[in-house]
């Protein structure tokens, strides 16, 4: 499997990949509830976070077979336009900057490359790819520390596997799921 940069003509996909592997994630569901219209919401969501990651210098990553996803952008850096949001409802929009508001509060200074969403399309999971995906970011941004939030407690696992401990406690915005914030020293 090759791991690459994703090419502009290619983040439709990336955007699909992200939905299917968030579909069920749990803060996804919390955020977008009712399945058909998560469906919807987050395309609408990954979209415009794929193009504030592009606008910090931000980096997508694929699999050459297109079944998994991971965005990178420079820690501390956003860029997201509130009119890309435009679809989202107003209970979506206030349950994502509740969010928003306590990532950034929670978020380490200093440099650091933070991997934002890491997404396999459901029929590659549980095969190392994701890890593999990440481990390329990781190797590129080595001489720098790397930050994510983990959503789920799957995915906290496979953060760990991969050198990544924990960032102090998980948070949760009221009625929301736990995140846990994890740092990796290069």
């Amino acid at each position: 499997m090759i791991v690459r940069a994703a090419e502009p003509s290619e983040m439709d996909t990336v955007i699909d990949v992200l939905a299917e592997a968030f579909q069920d994630d749990p803060v996804s569901v919390w955020v977008f509830p009712g399945d058909e219209r998560r469906a919807v919401g987050q395309r609408i969501f990954h979209r415009a976070v794929l193009a504030g990651a592009l606008a910090v210098g931000g980096h997508v990553d694929v699999t050459d077979d297109l079944s998994a996803a991971v965005v990178w952008t420079p820690g501390g850096e956003d860029d997201l336009d509130g009119a890309a949001f435009a679809g989202l409802t107003g209970e979506e929009l206030g349950r994502l900057i509740a969010l928003f508001d306590l990532m950034t509060e929670r978020a380490p200074g200093g440099e650091y490359h933070h991997a934002q969403f890491i997404g396999v399309r459901e029929k590659a999971q549980r095969r190392g790819i994701g890890a593999r995906l990440l481990r390329h970011g990781l190797d590129r941004y080595a001489p720098v520390p790397a930050y994510l939030e983990a959503s789920s407690p799957e995915s906290a696992k496979l953060y760990r596997r991969l050198g990544f401990r924990d960032h102090g406690p998980a948070f949760a915005v009221d009625g929301g799921p736990p995140m846990q914030p994890m740092w990796r020293e290069p």
